[in-house]
């Protein structure tokens, strides 16, 4: 690869690098734009349910090893 084309692969890669920052900030805005108080409320209250399923199965495990070390 020569001098020149080194060059023009760096200049492609910058202006590729460019828009894929600019592609990524508008799809930043969109988001933003679109969140839903009633969706934050229903994905907070699923993030709950798993964590409270998952400390009763980190419970029931816990008993059950205890029980079976007796």
């Amino acid at each position: 690869m020569t001098a020149m084309e080194k060059t023009e692969v760096c200049a492609l890669l910058a202006r590729i690098d460019e828009r894929v920052k600019a592609i990524q900030e508008d799809i930043r805005e969109i988001n933003l734009a679109r969140r839903c108080a009633g969706h934050h409320v229903k994905i907070r209250t699923l993030e709950r349910l798993v964590w409270g399923c998952l400390a009763g199965l980190a419970g029931l495990g816990t008993r059950m090893l205890l029980e079976t070390l007796r």
